[in-house]
């Protein structure tokens, strides 16, 4: 039983300079998620598994290189492309094998302009096993940083169907 049990509401938006299309393909295609999908800059994906499905299971395993710390399980609950990516899922520490945060996430995708304006909503229990709202507050800030970095950096690379 968790010793401390504090639930939060984690909620980011972001104007990124690319069509709802282009940053749900960004999303959904796991070459791409390895290439930004973790927090700082000297973090890396260990290892990960993208079953992009309702149902599917997403995991990974994340960290400084050469010593993941984390790991993220997870199942897709609600794809509606390219509008709304629903997941939950659990964060637990790869060294204790204990959970530290219970979450679900809604990424939400609407035309602003010529580019998208995303929403995502982090609704976690955080177990008291060391996670905080405000360090995966931070993570998610440099993650969806990240992620417009890619955008930009590979306009006209990807074409979205």
């Amino acid at each position: 039983m968790p010793d401390k049990i504090t639930p939060d509401t984690i909620k980011s938006t972001r104007i990124l300079a690319a069509p709802p299309e282009r940053v749900f393909q960004a999303w959904a295609d796991r070459e791409e998620r390895l290439q930004w999908d973790v927090p700082g800059n000297d973090w890396v994906i260990a290892e990960f598994q993208h079953d992009f499905r309702e149902d599917g299971i997403e995991k990974s395993r994340f960290g400084p290189e050469g010593d993941p710390v984390a790991e993220s399980y997870g199942r897709y609950l609600l794809i509606d492309p390219p509008k709304c990516i629903v997941n939950a899922g659990v964060m637990r520490s790869v060294q204790s094998g204990e959970v530290s945060s219970t979450t679900m996430t809604t990424l939400h995708l609407e035309p602003e302009g010529s580019g998208t304006r995303l929403t995502l909503i982090d609704q976690s229990v955080f177990l008291g096993k060391g996670e905080t709202a405000d360090m995966r507050r931070h993570g998610w800030d440099e993650i969806l940083d990240k992620l417009a970095d890619h955008l930009e950096n590979t306009k006209g690379m990807k074409n979205a169907d």
